[in-house]
């Protein structure tokens, strides 16, 4: 029993003496608990998507370009937008605002938006002075007014049969940076419309229900009956207050400032990418260690090779490998329909985050002792940056003070460039985050140089 015991206490000692095994034990699921609870919250009701920066165009000026503005100040959005209400000229500069990433979106509400999704309101009012959005089932109603909503409903069937080949289009005019704000803010116009769905549905049943006592009371004629039976009539087809929707001519319309909107496989198509780049990379990284445990590094140093051209030869291959695997994936799932970007962008792209991703294994390869804690300390570094960066889950459902911490990896910059790449930026506009991404690469091998002295000694 006391053997046993030693031998238990023993591996258990040589376990926790291990920093790799030790970082693949502790500290790798304790950062990605606490990174998942940064991204999804703590379990409460709070949220880390909140005051999103909304413009708000509305050039209507009737009921419902109002209630559409209104829904983002409700109390059911909560804190989840920032919205700001802008006049019409300047529409310019905040079209300008999303191009330079400083709101997530503008929302532009065209003119006549009222007359024309509702028609037959507009005219009613003209007609009878009565406000039909605010008529109550139990209203009591002139016989003129009675024939004026006749009337106007008349008019407004000729209408809406012109309207439903010219719908009237709201527009979203969002930015690509700002994918999952972009997505809050369509269903949040999305719920307006529905909610104006509701309410003119409601109306369109009062209207129907006066216009109906008024036939079995007598008091219309013969035109008044028809009219009021083609309300009846369009009231079933366009569905009441419990049934289906009204079906209005409204179009909403998402655009990007570079004419590419968001696409969900292809931005885990090449996060995975980038994931699993790291895994060879920081594994290929432990092969100077394993050399030297199985004694052929020795034997190579004391060859006229020269230790540089040993180093370089080593993590050019890793170079190369990480270069093959990253050019067979884009070009897998492009086959599948996944979009990476410019293929100018992304083949320069691919060829410097695979160096800066060697430049993590040399560092680990470095300063590690053992293949065994550099293939733990691989493995660790991997998963953290991946969940740091937006491997695992969109990078901007992060806190922002995560998404500048996760620029310590090369996980971060190849997800970044190449999100910019699928929403249409063109190759110049990298050409600032490529060149951060050389600058750390040279900072990590200036490490990892210090480290491979000792190895080669």
């Amino acid at each position: 029993m006391r053997k046993l015991t030693v031998l238990a206490f023993k591996e258990a000692l040589v376990a926790f003496r291990d920093r790799g095994a030790l970082a693949m034990m502790l500290v790798t699921p304790l950062a990605l608990t606490l990174i998942m609870m940064a991204a999804f919250g703590s379990g409460s009701n709070s949220t880390p998507i909140s005051d999103i920066p909304v413009l708000l165009l509305n050039r209507d000026t009737g009921t419902f370009g109002q209630v559409l503005t209104d829904i983002f100040f409700s109390s059911s959005v909560g804190n989840l937008v920032a919205p700001t209400l802008i006049e019409d000229e300047s529409e310019a500069a905040a079209r300008a605002r999303v191009d330079a990433d400083e709101v997530a979106a503008l929302v532009i509400i065209p003119q006549d938006f009222s007359a024309r999704i509702f028609p037959f309101g507009a005219r009613a009012q003209a007609l009878t002075g009565v406000d039909v959005m605010a008529l109550s089932s139990d209203a009591a109603l002139t016989p003129e007014q009675q024939a004026g909503l006749a009337q106007a409903f008349m008019e407004s069937q000729t209408r809406s049969e012109e309207a439903r080949t010219d719908s009237v289009i709201v527009e979203i005019y969002a930015s690509p940076n700002w994918r999952i704000s972009a997505l809050v803010v369509k269903a949040i116009v999305s719920q307006g419309l529905e909610r104006l769905n509701i309410q003119i549905a409601g109306t369109t049943n009062i209207v129907a229900r006066q216009a109906t006592a008024m036939l079995q009371a007598g008091q219309t004629d013969v035109d008044m009956a028809s009219a009021m039976s083609a309300m009846s009539a369009g009231n079933a087809g366009q569905g009441t207050a419990g049934g289906a929707g009204v079906d209005l001519p409204i179009k909403l319309v998402t655009t990007s400032t570079t004419g590419r909107g968001f696409s969900w496989l292809g931005y885990y198509a090449s996060s995975m990418a980038v994931l699993f780049l790291m895994f060879a990379v920081t594994s290929g990284g432990r092969t100077l260690l394993a050399e030297r445990q199985r004694g052929t590094l020795p034997r190579l140093l004391i060859s006229p090779t020269s230790a540089l051209t040993i180093l370089l030869g080593k993590m050019g291959g890793i170079v190369l490998t990480g270069v093959l695997q990253m050019l067979i994936l884009w070009g897998a799932t492009t086959l599948i329909g996944a979009y990476w970007g410019h293929p100018g962008g992304v083949l320069l792209t691919i060829v410097l985050l695979v160096t800066c991703a060697s430049s993590v294994g040399a560092l680990i390869s470095a300063w590690a002792r053992t293949p065994g804690q550099a293939s733990a300390i691989g493995s660790a570094i991997t998963l953290i940056g991946g969940a740091l960066s937006g491997s695992f889950f969109v990078r901007w459902n992060l806190p922002q003070w995560v998404q500048y911490l996760s620029l310590v990896t090369p996980n971060a910059w190849g997800i970044e460039i190449l999100s910019r790449l699928q929403a249409g930026r063109a190759a110049t506009t990298i050409l600032p985050w490529l060149g951060g991404m050389v600058l750390l690469t040279i900072f990590y091998y200036a490490l990892a140089l210090v480290g491979f002295r000792r190895q080669f000694k």
